[in-house]
């Protein structure tokens, strides 16, 4: 089941900074302070506030220093209030305890700082963030407060519609519950959802996936997008199911099929519905798609476009390079000049941009930083995979 530890958290909401100037600092907020009611009603987050902060004045309830105190803030009108609030502590975030088949969590490495540790699963971070959340565990009130407050739109791990095989990618929680129904009330609802799966070889690919993208289609528009992304691995998998990334003639085949449902989803829903992570397509060795195929890049902080948005907008930028790029001595990596630091799945893509670097748009090439002669194509690059693609 999830931990709640966001009950324990004290009420309201802790102000970290008040703009000079601002209609706050003139009803006299201040920073440490904590809001407890806007014009009456209590406060139980940031989200309470903002909802509830949308009329022109505002009555104030705050504790300072452990005293009850109040303000009246007036709104002016095109201006924002002022207010920068504190971000949760991880005792008020509502935690995650499904076991995950892959969650990177368990891939992290001992040592590192606790923050890094939280499994967070909380509704209101998915909301305001782009956290993507399990939805196994939302009670009555969660749900009736993301239809009330219009909390869209929320980004939702599926990885399955099949119940039993969700059940066993997420561990084999105590309470197993079916996403879909959880899903089409919330469309019903007016609310968006962008759902991810997590591809794992052997596990949920083949017709586990077309039945899961097509139950999610379903769906649409209230499902407005799925992400297919690979499974990520590390070396630190210890004592966790066994898992394997995807092969190259794997990834090939995927990127057909999935190429093949979008064009029957355009067809039929007016988007192709399902986008494939940038690594998949690397991972085949195929050139990503071109801008207009990811429909406005709603989904690209999971990865979906970030390459071509990259490639894009270099290219654009590569237009304006001089002839002669001159790098000031302190930025130079070494005499000879170096290639940038890569993933080895990003290399090939990466050696390309660096080259382009110092080749103008007409074509005539640009100086290495701290060569006394130019270069040509002919350079020893390390191959993908390699050493040198750090």
């Amino acid at each position: 089941m999830k931990i709640h530890s966001c009950a324990e958290a004290p009420a309201g909401v802790v102000v970290s900074r008040v703009r000079q100037g601002s209609a706050a600092a003139a009803a006299g907020v201040c920073g440490g302070d904590r809001l407890l009611a806007v014009n009456g009603t209590p406060l139980r987050d940031v989200i309470d506030f903002h909802f509830n902060a949308g009329e022109e004045e505002l009555r104030l309830e705050l504790e300072r220093a452990g005293t009850r105190t109040a303000a009246r803030l007036v709104r002016r009108r095109g201006r924002a209030l002022g207010l920068e609030f504190e971000t949760p502590r991880p005792a008020e975030i509502s935690t995650c305890a499904n076991k995950c088949v892959f969650c990177f969590i368990h891939q992290l490495p001992r040592g590192m700082r606790r923050s890094l540790y939280v499994k967070d699963d909380d509704y209101r971070l998915s909301f305001l963030h782009g956290n993507y959340i399990t939805l196994t565990d939302l009670d009555e009130a969660e749900l009736d407060r993301i239809e009330t407050q219009r909390l869209s739109p929320l980004y939702v791990s599926v990885h399955a519609t099949d119940p039993a095989l969700r059940h066993e990618l997420l561990g084999r929680p105590r309470v197993a519950t079916p996403i879909l129904p959880v899903m089409a009330r919330l469309a019903r609802a007016g609310i968006s959802m962008h759902a991810q799966i997590v591809l794992c070889p052997g596990l949920n690919d083949g017709p586990q996936l077309a039945r899961t993208v097509f139950d999610l289609s379903a769906l649409h528009p209230g499902v407005r997008t799925t992400a297919i992304v690979p499974v990520g691995l590390t070396r630190h998998r210890q004592r966790l199911p066994e898992l394997r990334s995807l092969e190259p003639d794997e990834a090939r085949s995927l990127v057909a099929t999935v190429t093949a449902w979008q064009d029957e989803l355009r067809a039929r829903l007016g988007s192709r519905f399902v986008f494939l992570a940038d690594e998949i397509y690397l991972r085949a060795g195929l050139d990503v798609p071109p801008g207009r195929a990811y429909e406005g890049f709603p989904v690209i902080e999971d990865g979906i476009g970030l390459v071509r948005r990259f490639e894009d907008g270099f290219r654009r930028a590569s237009r304006r390079l001089p002839v002669r790029r001159r790098t000031p001595r302190a930025a130079r990596c070494s005499p000879r000049g170096s290639p940038p630091c890569s993933g080895t799945s990003r290399w090939p893509g990466s050696r390309w941009t660096w080259r382009r670097c110092r080749t103008t748009s007409s074509g005539r090439r640009s100086r290495w930083p701290g060569s006394s002669r130019a270069r040509t194509s002919s350079a020893r690059w390390p191959a993908a995979g390699s050493a040198g693609a750090c």
